[in-house]
């Protein structure tokens, strides 16, 4: 089983977005991965934004257990790949975890590169199109994986 650590600033909208769908996606399909998220500047036992809530919602997951937690060396260990959804996020876990296991969500976009904007505080409208964008690049990657294990 391959674990992925989706990593944002705050672990309330972008990584909790993409490690619910991506686990739901995973199970749903047989894929051997699992995703956990952190935060750079989050605080542990917050609850996911209910802009991030409402767009999971309209694909059937839901974001009622889910605990923010900080990014720290020990848990970055426990991942064999992280996830960021920015360079500067990128740049920051690479104090915290080798260089050569982060990775950023866009490589797996079409066309890679590019961040995953911050939909904290904007609307519904906002939080849904940030995790629109985003659907295409977990799927890509989680049937990246299905290919490797």
């Amino acid at each position: 089983m391959v674990k992925i650590l989706f990593v944002c600033t705050g672990n309330s909208c972008r990584s909790p977005m993409a490690e619910l769908y991506f686990n739901a996606y995973c199970a749903g399909r047989g894929i051997a991965a699992r995703a956990g998220s952190a935060g750079l500047s989050a605080r542990d036992n917050g609850p996911i934004s209910s802009g991030a809530a409402r767009a999971l919602a309209d694909f059937g997951i839901d974001s009622s257990a889910f605990c923010s937690r900080r990014l720290t060396p020990e848990l970055a260990s426990q991942y064999d790949l992280i996830i960021a959804m920015t360079a500067g996020h990128r740049r920051a876990a690479a104090a915290l975890a080798p260089a050569d296991r982060i990775r950023m969500l866009s490589e797996w976009a079409v066309p890679p590169g590019g961040d995953v904007p911050d939909p904290f505080g904007g609307s519904d409208a906002v939080y849904r199109a940030v995790f629109g964008a985003m659907r295409p690049a977990l799927e890509k990657l989680a049937e990246n994986l299905r290919q490797t294990t």
